[in-house]
């Protein structure tokens, strides 16, 4: 499952995937303030998102990698 980030900046059309939304969201901000414009985001189902879309795209859930739930005696 992967989020595509696409742009066009000063060469070109960029894209990069990220694993999460929220990794998605950052690279999109670093983009648009690298300077490249039409900005957005797919999601693994195929829905594309405008910047303007942004504040709408379904955030990842939080998975505590690693990590256990407490044992109770």
């Amino acid at each position: 499952m992967s989020f595509i980030v696409k742009a066009m900046c000063q060469h070109g059309e960029v894209v990069h995937r990220r694993k999460t939304s929220e990794a998605a969201l950052k690279k999109a901000r670093e983009m648009s303030r690298a300077g490249c414009y039409n900005v957005h985001i797919i999601t693994p189902e195929g829905r594309d998102y405008h910047s303007s879309e942004f504040g709408d795209i379904p955030r990842t859930p939080v998975v505590a990698a690693g990590r256990r739930e407490p044992h109770h005696v």
